[in-house]
């Protein structure tokens, strides 16, 4: 838990904050309408708070002479672009001597929320990439989905963002959208083609429990598309994508060559990242461990800078009886069932260099099997093995094989 490795660290920030909550989203987050009192108070409350479990961290780290060095951050949400701008800067400001002019430094951006005023900050901060949440270029399906943006609005922000020189933006892409036919889906491929971003993001729609979709669906009021069309979507997203240069390279994301997103790549394989703010989760040196997603219980910890000696307590405090040190068996199920959502999949090797046993040894009979069913394929070459098309399109079904 608190072991910080000098080849890096990948960090999250979430900022738990939305002007309004979509329909379908089940992530912590609040609409700030709901708060009591000021909210603008309020977020600067959160942003003391965050600052503050920052601080506790970097004591930690200096008490066990760890070096920090932040490969990657990655801030979230919610709508991070909900802040003020000068709140974001602070953020990032508390963070600056940790990174430098390698590391992936990602926000999250609703295209309703930015203004001429963050674009400036994101500069100032150090921020070199952006992600807009896009998810269909139909208002009528922006709508159906609770978002606060129309096409339009999206076209403005990215327009300012390449205008301000930002090279590196990924947008999102949804399908499966309440009345969303193939047609509407294909027209908005086309139109973010068109914009020649260098990451895309493609996602289905998930009815999760405890959201408005959820509620709705089981009222018989939500017309989703079926699996067959999910599929075809899916397919017609791949085709396109692929002629237009974008290297599908997990499950969901595309990228022109070399713009992969090394944040998520690091949870994918396994690697080390600590997720600050409420509700966010951490994985170090094989223990993984999770803040309280208690709001209020998250600001009474962190309201006030933690005594000399004293931040291992509030951070502890903060992640209760979570921390949990990962048996090798679910180590090694990590392994499989994260690194095989990438394409080019997992190696035998890496395997064997990282639990002192071979792959086929553990798994040989399960890969033995979806290799004769052509839902995997192998690389005899270098020992990798993946999954193909085909066992990407079932991938749930394939990756649950993988528990021990």
């Amino acid at each position: 838990m608190r072991t910080i490795k000098k080849d890096g660290l990948s960090l999250y920030i979430h900022i738990p904050f939305c002007v309004k909550k979509c329909l379908y989203c089940d992530f912590l987050s609040f609409d700030t309408s709901n708060f009591k009192g000021n909210a603008a108070t309020k977020r600067q409350e959160y942003v003391k708070a965050l600052l503050n479990e920052l601080a506790a961290w970097e004591e930690i780290s200096d008490k066990y002479n760890k070096e920090i060095y932040l490969k990657t951050v990655f801030i979230g949400g919610g709508t991070p672009t909900c802040l003020e701008p000068q709140l974001l800067l602070k953020i990032a400001q508390a963070i600056k001597k940790y990174t430098d002019k390698n590391t992936e430094f990602t926000i999250e951006a609703n295209p309703g929320t930015i203004t001429d005023s963050h674009i400036e900050v994101f500069k100032k901060a150090g921020i070199n990439r952006v992600s807009l949440g896009l998810q269909s270029a139909q208002d009528n399906e922006l709508e159906k989905l609770g978002r606060i943006h129309t096409s339009g609005e999206f076209l403005d922000s990215y327009k300012k963002l390449k205008e301000a020189g930002f090279n590196n933006i990924n947008i999102d892409i949804m399908a499966g959208i309440p009345e969303q036919t193939l047609k509407s889906y294909k027209d908005t491929l086309e139109k973010v083609l068109a914009l020649n971003p260098q990451h895309i993001s493609v996602y289905s729609l998930i009815i999760e429990p405890g959201t408005e979709f959820y509620r709705m669906q089981e009222q018989g009021k939500l017309n989703i598309a079926d699996e067959d069309t999910d599929r075809d979507m899916y397919s017609m997203a791949k085709e396109m994508l692929g002629k237009h240069g974008y290297n599908r390279y997990e499950i969901s994301n595309y990228s022109k060559k070399g713009m992969e997103c090394r944040h998520n790549i690091t949870y994918w394989t396994g690697g080390n990242y600590l997720g600050t703010g409420p509700g966010a989760s951490s994985y170090i040196d094989g223990t993984r461990f999770t803040g309280t997603s208690d709001y209020n219980k998250y600001i009474n910890i962190f309201k006030n800078r933690a005594l000399q000696g004293m931040a291992e307590g509030q951070v502890k405090e903060n992640t209760g009886s979570s921390p949990e040190k990962l048996s090798l068996k679910k180590q090694m199920e990590e392994f499989m069932f994260l690194g095989l959502r990438m394409c080019k999949g997992v190696l035998k090797s890496g395997f064997e260099d990282k639990f002192g046993i071979s792959m086929d040894k553990v798994y040989g009979d399960v890969i033995k099997y979806f290799l004769q069913t052509g839902l995997m394929a192998e690389d005899v070459s270098n020992g990798r093995v993946y999954l193909t098309d085909r066992g990407i399109d079932i991938s749930n079904y394939v990756l649950s094989d993988f528990i021990l």
